[in-house]
């Protein structure tokens, strides 16, 4: 194999990998949507409410969430998985529990202040405990 039949390999096999992973994240917001016909924005905030989240938490939480994740259409649901269900890292799910700890007037934390978030009903306690914390202070 010469080196440009070497490069059009490694190519055409990360054009078949990025189409690959495109069609499970689209397989995935399909379902999303099939599954949740009936849910909606407001479904979601009085979840988190019923949880003892703020509306005021709940509503910045789904605005955190919403664009960057979740197509039209879609609202997001409390127990969707940051890593499975969004595939988003770690240092990500930090980066957005940071930028809402500024949302709510409180100092941007280091990402390894974060504790571990799970779920967007892990990030609405973290955030909702930031929040509480800033009354209290």
């Amino acid at each position: 194999m010469t080196g440009g039949q070497k490069a059009a390999a490694i190519i055409a096999l990360v054009v078949i990998a990025m189409v690959a992973f495109n069609w499970s994240l689209w397989r995935r917001l399909k379902a999303a949507q099939a599954e949740r016909a009936g849910w909606s924005a407001a479904d979601f905030d009085a979840q988190l409410v019923a949880n003892g989240v703020s509306a005021q938490v709940a509503v910045l939480v789904r605005e955190l969430v919403s664009a960057p994740f979740y197509g039209a259409g879609i609202a997001p649901h409390p127990d969707d998985d940051f890593a499975r269900f969004l595939a988003v890292d770690e240092t990500e799910v930090a980066d957005i529990a940071a930028t809402g700890c500024e949302e709510l007037g409180a100092d941007r934390p280091e990402p390894t202040d974060v504790p571990p978030i799970r779920d967007l009903s892990d990030l609405a306690e973290y955030l909702q405990s930031v929040a509480d914390a800033r009354r209290t202070a």
